[in-house]
């Protein structure tokens, strides 16, 4: 659910700092635009994501280790 609210958070964000300038909105409805956009907001949550998957990482690892198959 945050990660929904991140996401609206950043285009609107890049939007309404670009339309405080005066720019042009039409300029950011575009394939490359969106690319941006969408991959910088996305990039920030699978990075805000991963961490906190993969900080228990090692423990889990090591946790298989001393389980004894039979």
């Amino acid at each position: 659910m945050f990660a929904i609210i991140g996401i609206l958070v950043v285009v609107g964000a890049v939007m309404g700092g670009y339309l405080m300038e005066h720019g042009n909105i039409k300029v950011l409805i575009q394939p490359a635009e969106l690319v941006i956009i969408g991959g910088a907001s996305l990039g920030t949550v699978l990075i805000a994501i991963l961490f906190i998957f993969l900080r228990p990482l090692p423990a889990v690892c090591r946790s298989f280790h001393r389980i004894e198959v039979h």
